[in-house]
């Protein structure tokens, strides 16, 4: 479903890009980049190949936009995090913010799994393009705030890739959880148990969280 943008209705070429967007996140979380099909995304679009071209002129174009517009909003999210007051009220709105953003597209998790799992060419530019840029402010917070607690600052990169498997993973792996607790991991039930869960988690990691994390 395409949404408003900046509170206004999107124009037609708006609306197009979108839905061909829309459409290569599911058809790319199936079969990674190098399995996808133009032709997959465009009849899944309801669009034909000449009018997906228009929009992106190659399948590694569509699947930059896709992470971009799937990944960006966690990046600002967190370097807005870094600059302001770094207290654990703080962090656990940037973790409601993250598990919210990832909920409304479960397929973008599934989707860096899998290019993650198959190790192919483009997971050097997945990880430095998207993924530390996400991930490394999470470490340097995580490095200072580890200073004066009980863990062990050589410690922190297994923090962050904790959270990582705790949010990303909760929903790349939602088709094996929902046989294992018999619920549907993506419901909005399920996602805010899940982001209860990490909050509880970094609060008792951290219980001195607002004078380290300041």
């Amino acid at each position: 479903m395409v949404e408003k943008i900046e509170g206004r209705i999107p124009t037609r070429a708006e609306f197009t890009r979108e839905r061909i967007l829309e459409a290569a996140e599911i058809v790319f979380a199936r079969h990674g980049l190098n399995g996808t099909r133009i032709r997959e995304i465009a009849d899944t679009a309801g669009v034909n190949n000449a009018t997906l071209y228009s929009y992106f002129p190659s399948k590694s174009e569509l699947h930059e936009a896709v992470l971009e517009r799937g990944v960006r909003p966690l990046i600002d999210n967190m370097v807005e995090f870094s600059r302001g007051v770094r207290d654990m009220k703080a962090a656990g709105e940037l973790l409601r913010a993250g598990m919210k953003h990832l909920s409304e597209r479960p397929n973008l998790s599934r989707l860096i799994y899998l290019e993650i799992i198959s190790e192919g060419s483009y997971l050097e530019e997945l990880s430095s393009r998207w993924l530390r840029p996400l991930l490394d402010p999470a470490l340097v917070d995580l490095k200072e705030a580890t200073a004066s607690t009980p863990w062990e600052g050589n410690l922190a990169p297994l923090v962050v890739t904790t959270f990582v498997q705790l949010s990303f993973g909760h929903f790349a792996l939602a088709p094996l959880f929902r046989e294992v607790i018999d619920a549907d991991p993506t419901s909005e039930e399920w996602v805010a148990h899940q982001t209860k869960f990490m909050i509880t988690l970094l609060e008792q990691m951290f219980p001195n969280a607002p004078e380290q994390l300041a």
